[in-house]
């Protein structure tokens, strides 16, 4: 029987996750202080059954870099990698994930995702999102989306002309761009910790 283990962490790990057979891992990331260097983030899907579920919630700031590689791997069959990034940026912090989807020959039955979604809250900070497919196999299932651009103009100004202050109306839209991952996390209190963290980071 499949048991369920969900990480709450504080950074995109630099090291390499292998997965058991039928395991299932959920990591929730709250990431507000940057690193140094490109770090190499791996999952290694080798135990057939096994899945894998990443959420990160990046918030950056001032100088702060993130720059990562994420790498998923389908070692064995019926496997499941699906790593989600969203990103707020302000003054000159820089964000920079690509995410690699590799399906081995002769693998059958895994499902791979990837997105990377930022949001440029500064005309300095920048972001960049490349996602990449490499699939070796004919019976996979692998998508990918990524974005990068300012908070919507035209809800932005429909709010404003609510009565809205536009501090608190581009805080609204920003938490609703983080919202839509909100329902892949289970435990309400991880929700409850990074709500508030991005209304500290909104409301500075």
């Amino acid at each position: 029987m499949t048991k369920k283990e969900i990480r709450f962490i504080e950074t995109i790990p630099n090291e390499t996750i292998t997965l058991a057979p039928k395991s299932d891992l959920v990591l929730v990331g709250l990431i507000t202080q940057g690193w140094e260097g490109t770090r190499e983030f791996k999952i290694d899907a080798s135990g057939e059954g096994s899945s894998f579920r990443g959420i990160f919630f990046v918030l950056g700031e001032k100088k702060d870099s993130f720059l990562v590689n994420i790498t998923s791997i389908h070692n064995a069959n019926d496997t499941l990698i699906h790593t989600r990034v969203r990103a707020a940026l302000m003054d000159s912090a820089v964000c920079n994930i690509s995410g690699v989807a590799k399906v081995q020959e002769k693998i059958i039955g895994a499902d791979s995702y990837f997105s990377h979604h930022t949001l440029l809250l500064s005309e300095n900070s920048s972001a960049k999102a490349a996602p990449n497919l490499e699939i070796k196999s004919d019976s996979v299932k692998a998508g990918h989306a990524a974005s990068v651009g300012k908070v919507d103009e035209e809800a932005l100004f429909y709010l404003l002309s609510r009565g809205i202050s536009q501090k608190d109306a581009k805080a609204l839209l920003v938490q609703g761009f983080f919202e839509t991952e909100m329902s892949g996390i289970e435990d309400e209190h991880i929700k409850s910790v990074i709500r508030e963290a991005l209304t500290k980071f909104l409301f500075k």
